[in-house]
């Protein structure tokens, strides 16, 4: 009778134990993840003389899977 009661109180023990190292795995997986950087992005505005042109074109690229006809194109800023 000792012996189940031993053995009861070791799982008890056991799932406590459990329980607080559990404890410690959580709250280090709900920490908030560094912030992400801030990609500055730059806007070119032209003076209102300039446009741009572009020039596009089919091409054909070999590559090891076979030829393939990708599509091209080239800019520029020009005055109207």
């Amino acid at each position: 009778m000792q012996a189940r009661r031993h053995a009861g109180l070791m799982v008890v023990l056991g799932l406590a134990m459990a329980a607080l190292d559990t404890s410690g795995v959580f709250a280090q997986a709900q920490t908030a993840p560094p912030p992400r950087r801030h990609i500055p992005r730059i806007t070119v505005v032209p003076i209102s003389r300039y446009h741009r042109e572009c020039d596009f074109w089919l091409s054909l690229e070999h590559r090891p899977s076979g030829d393939v006809v990708t599509p091209q194109q080239h800019c520029w800023w020009a005055l109207k």
